[in-house]
């Protein structure tokens, strides 16, 4: 495969170097950061090709996201960002509206691939960011419904009402989906997700990169509460990531 025109920037979860996974399957676009939230690492300095965040609420540059990334209706929202939340206008405001599942689903759309054709493969899926979960709560069964739809993924509705929640956290506890990747003092990145195991349910590999990785920016770090700032437009930093955590809190990272 010809090299691609981007780089991806992986963050510390299966939900994102599963969207990096896609991302080198269809556009050839290979990891080369680690951002652990507060610091940016890169394996190969000399690649002055940009990146693509994956699974990562930046502010600015591209990338793909699942975050609710508006405390008010009217917030500056990155316009490089492929994030569902954004682009619908959800907001502090109207929180429970929100597309809950993970940024792997919505990419598995835009990109049109065919699901896996095992029905564990499809749950191994719907466990990613237990993008499951809202399937069984009455509260967002209609919404969570709706998005399944907006995508094109009917027949993970059907999957969801043949199945139970159980079973996806049988499925998250027998491949470890929801253990992090971290770094080591060496440089190299490790997890306990049983990658090995999961190879073979999907048309592309899902593996770590192999390369050394250094520190390349280190940012602060920051939480905040929507009853006392009201758009994140008050914020008077240069911010680098943004997102709410639940409708009355959001964190941030900002640059010095």
């Amino acid at each position: 495969m010809e090299q691609g025109q981007f780089t991806t920037m992986l963050t510390d979860d299966l939900d994102s170097l599963m969207g990096c996974a896609i991302e080198k399957y269809v556009k050839g676009n290979d990891i080369n950061y680690f951002y652990d939230f507060n610091k940016i690492y890169v394996a190969d300095r000399s690649d002055k090709r940009k990146a693509i965040g994956i699974d990562l609420a930046l502010h600015k540059g591209k990338s793909w996201c699942n975050h609710v990334v508006r405390i008010s209706e009217n917030d500056y929202v990155n316009p490089q960002t492929a994030n569902i939340n954004a682009l619908l206008n959800v907001h502090g405001g109207n929180y429970t509206k929100k597309y809950a599942m993970s940024t792997v689903l919505t990419m598995w759309s835009y990109y049109g691939l065919p699901l896996p054709k095992t029905k564990e493969g499809k749950m191994i899926l719907l466990a990613i960011d237990s993008s499951f979960l809202g399937h069984y709560d009455e509260r967002f069964n209609k919404v969570h419904t709706q998005y399944l739809h907006l995508l094109g993924l009917e027949e993970l509705i059907e999957l969801l009402n043949e199945t139970n929640k159980s079973d996806y956290f049988n499925i998250q506890q027998k491949y470890n989906t929801k253990a992090k990747i971290k770094l080591n003092n060496e440089g190299y990145l490790g997890t306990n997700i049983a990658l090995a195991d999961l190879q073979g349910f999907f048309d592309f590999p899902i593996e770590l990169p192999t390369q050394q990785f250094t520190l390349r920016n280190q940012f602060e770090e920051t939480v905040g509460s929507t009853y006392s700032i009201k758009s994140k437009d008050q914020i008077d930093k240069k911010i680098v990531s943004f997102a709410l955590v639940n409708r009355n809190r959001f964190k941030y990272t900002y640059a010095n």
